[in-house]
């Protein structure tokens, strides 16, 4: 167990520093107007790749144990294609190409941690921020890193290598893949809709917590604000890396322990542990002057540190949160962390349009954080008070 847990934490804290450090190029280079294109941007194709894997999501980790593999691999292609064609119909193909070769990489993680290949599952996650950092590494020495097309090109290919990757990966699966019946298909199809739709919906809910704000402070104040709190933003998200970690790991272990009480325990005992690392990395954020993230990020993201220093109040109890979720998630509870997610989502909506247009970033900051704090409460008292 520690050492799944201890190469989750290696792999995600490459992942993030590769993000990290990709942030940076993009910021630097392309200044604050053109990080908040790409943000939203990159949202965009999360949204779709959300919606490709509405049945394909990380419910197949609880499923993986409980379900032959066709007959989880097929509907949730078979969703995906349906999905794309529908879509392209509103947005541009190569979003749509991108998120399709994205869903099937995360759908190919799921199964490689439902059926506890950590390593592997860690591999593919790494994958995509390692390619695409060194492409736009590579164009930026030769001088040819100029636009957010550039960086869509990076995203491209890297999620063509994960793709590749994770066929191989689940090499022997994919081998015996077969077809199934239409009862079967429909069964299937069933089983993982009315999971993966109330679990999905919620992760929507808590992506729209975590971006919705950006749409609100792009409406009043502009793409420029919504540069440097996207930065604020992922450095929020970095600091919940170890938190997340550990849940991953939480969510595979106890997807395959069928006893409540211990799995109880352990839940709680992960959330101490997460949030003492999570409130450690955040007073060294908030101690950070605001000349600090100029340097790092460039001219103009200077007031990153106002907006870290509001989010800290909620990421804490946001981090800590993840381990109640996937204690829920473990065991085929998916709607107390949805419900909470969706509450959190409408104090976002309301907080933003009461706050951002008098406060703007910070008013975004602040908005976020209420949402986070709501979140964190719902979910800890289902897990202490409700069996």
């Amino acid at each position: 167990m520690i050492r799944k847990i201890l190469h989750t934490i290696f792999t995600k804290f490459s992942s993030a520093g590769l993000g990290f450090l990709t942030i940076i190029l993009i910021s630097q280079i392309l200044g604050v107007e053109a990080k908040g294109e790409q943000a939203i941007m990159v949202y965009n194709i999360n949204l779709l790749l959300m919606l490709f894997t509405l049945i394909g999501n990380s419910t197949l980790i609880y499923l993986t144990p409980r379900k032959d593999f066709s007959n989880l691999i097929i509907p949730s292609f078979l969703w995906i294609v349906i999905t794309a064609i529908l879509v392209s119909l509103f947005f541009p193909n190569i979003c749509v190409f991108i998120a399709v070769l994205a869903a099937i990489s995360e759908i190919n993680q799921f199964l490689l941690l439902g059926k506890q290949k950590i390593s592997q599952a860690n591999i593919l996650k790494l994958i995509y921020p390692l390619v695409s950092f060194s492409y736009i590494l590579i164009l930026w020495l030769f001088n040819r890193f100029t636009s957010v097309e550039d960086f869509i090109t990076a995203m491209l290919i890297a999620y063509i290598v994960s793709f590749f990757y994770g066929i191989f990966a689940l090499r022997d699966e994919y081998k015996n893949l077969k077809l199934i019946s239409k009862q079967e298909l429909t069964s299937s199809f069933k089983t993982l809709f009315s999971l993966g739709v109330t679990k999905q919906i919620g992760y929507i809910a808590q992506s729209m917590n975590y971006r919705l704000c950006f749409y609100i402070l792009g409406f009043y104040c502009g793409e420029t604000l919504v540069g440097i709190y996207s930065n604020a933003v992922s450095l929020s998200e970095a600091v919940m890396l170890f938190g997340s970690s550990l849940a991953l790991v939480q969510y595979s272990s106890l997807s395959n322990n069928e006893d409540d009480s211990s799995s109880k325990q352990f839940s709680w005992k992960m959330s101490k542990i997460n949030g003492i690392f999570t409130a450690l990395a955040l007073l060294v954020l908030c101690l950070l002057p605001s000349e600090v993230y100029s340097f790092v990020f460039g001219k103009g993201f200077e007031e990153i540190s106002q907006a870290i220093r509001i989010l800290s109040i909620g990421v804490l109890p946001l981090s800590i949160a993840s381990n109640f979720t996937q204690y829920f998630y473990a065991k085929g509870n998916f709607k107390i962390s949805t419900f909470a997610s969706i509450i959190g989502l409408v104090i976002t909506i309301i907080a933003g349009l009461i706050l951002i247009p008098k406060y703007q970033l910070q008013g975004a900051a602040l908005a976020a954080t209420l949402s986070y704090f709501t979140t964190f409460a719902i979910e800890f008292y289902f897990f202490v008070f409700r069996k």
